[in-house]
């Protein structure tokens, strides 16, 4: 079984090739660049690396959000192009999960990926790993990073990882609001996401079934959505983004 697995949902743009469930290939950048021209040649380049032709590939993955409104819509508009052109399933991660990929070795820890949103708001997931199958033990959500501290609390464990890109004043913020716990903080490559451990999310999981109607995943409503509801104060609109 071969994937191709894409990730453009924050800063870090990850791009791999696994075949049987081992990365054969693989592309990771961690500095701002512009995903929509960065990313068709890291998948040129990771199919080249393992020596395939698109038509050699038996399915696609995508992070499909929430993270950068641009992001997410560069990854899922070019994984579902691919998917429909050549005829292969497309399967969708949340892109919290991919933030926990680097832990799937360390059973029954609380993982808190975390994907800043601004204005100390972020998009957070808890999570837990075990035996290689990841447990979501809370939805997926865009939350304040005070109901992210109580909600780590209310879960009332002893160590919490905390996963994704946070800075110096993030970081002392959750540090000091959880002192009573053992809060690790992801660094390097773990507090990225890692598209070579994709097959991992998808075990038992089906293929998205309708292509056409497969959008990403907001979890917030979109400036353009907040200014055009603004001014049509009286109409509701539940898809804006994908009827603009």
């Amino acid at each position: 079984m071969r994937t191709l697995a894409i990730d453009t949902s924050a800063i870090p743009l990850s791009v791999a090739v696994i075949e049987d469930g081992v990365p054969v290939a693989s592309v990771l950048t961690a500095r701002k660049k512009n995903h929509s021209v960065t990313l068709l040649p890291a998948i040129q380049e990771v199919l080249a690396l393992a020596q395939l032709e698109p038509n050699d590939l038996d399915r696609i993955v995508v992070a499909a959000g929430p993270g950068s409104y641009t992001g997410v819509r560069i990854a899922v508009t070019t994984a579902k192009t691919l998917a429909w052109t050549l005829n292969k399933p497309i399967y969708a991660v949340s892109s919290l999960a991919a933030l926990t990929v680097s832990w799937s070795q360390i059973n029954d820890t609380l993982i808190v990926p975390l994907i800043d949103a601004r204005r100390d708001h972020f998009f957070s997931g808890f999570y837990q790993w075990q035996s290689e199958q990841l447990q979501q033990l809370q939805a997926d959500a865009y939350l304040a990073r005070q109901l992210i501290v109580a909600q780590i609390k209310q879960l009332a464990p002893e160590k919490v990882i905390l996963s994704g890109e946070l800075n110096t004043e993030q970081q002392a913020y959750f540090k000091e609001q959880l002192s009573e716990l053992n809060v690790i903080f992801a660094q390097g490559t773990q507090r990225m996401p890692l598209a070579s451990g994709f097959d991992l999310l998808i075990r038992g999981q089906k293929p998205v079934a309708d292509l056409d109607a497969f959008v990403p995943v907001y979890l917030r409503k979109t400036e353009a959505e907040v200014n055009w509801q603004a001014k049509h104060p009286n109409e509701e609109s539940t898809h804006y983004v994908e009827q603009v």
